[in-house]
């Protein structure tokens, strides 16, 4: 015979049945804490949270494909922006300058020669003339 002093809240001699609900009310309450928690953030917070969360859940395979693919990625938009802010450089033509260095007063055939051949070895890759 059981003692009736003996029993719990739901009746029952044994004890397990409110160790379960214990322990089912101690999850509950878990769940509600990290609700609170989340409120407290902001939406971008929120949202950087969840990057992090997900990054935490990668294998190591998968992280660092990851990486590899933003570095790449950030690699190619650097490239494209400092291609696309290059200054564009003017086309030289030696000739042209040649003739207008030639008019001035002094300056003869042999200097411009020389003054060609300076020209031409300095703007070697610019040059197109």
């Amino acid at each position: 015979m059981k003692n009736q002093w003996n029993r719990n809240s739901e009746g029952y001699s044994d004890k397990t049945a409110g160790i379960a609900i214990q322990n089912i009310a101690r999850e509950e309450r878990k769940k509600r804490m990290a609700k609170k928690r989340n409120c407290r953030r902001t939406t971008d917070e929120n949202i950087i949270h969840e990057k992090a969360v997900k990054m935490r859940r990668m294998t190591d395979e998968q992280l660092i494909n990851y990486v590899e693919n933003r570095v790449e990625k950030a690699r190619s938009e650097g490239f494209n922006q400092g291609k696309g802010n290059a200054k564009a450089i003017p086309k030289v033509n030696v000739a042209e300058i040649v003739e207008e260095i030639g008019g001035i007063k002094g300056i003869g055939a042999a200097k411009l020669q020389v003054i060609r051949g300076i020209l031409e070895t300095r703007l070697a890759g610019v040059a197109n003339g």
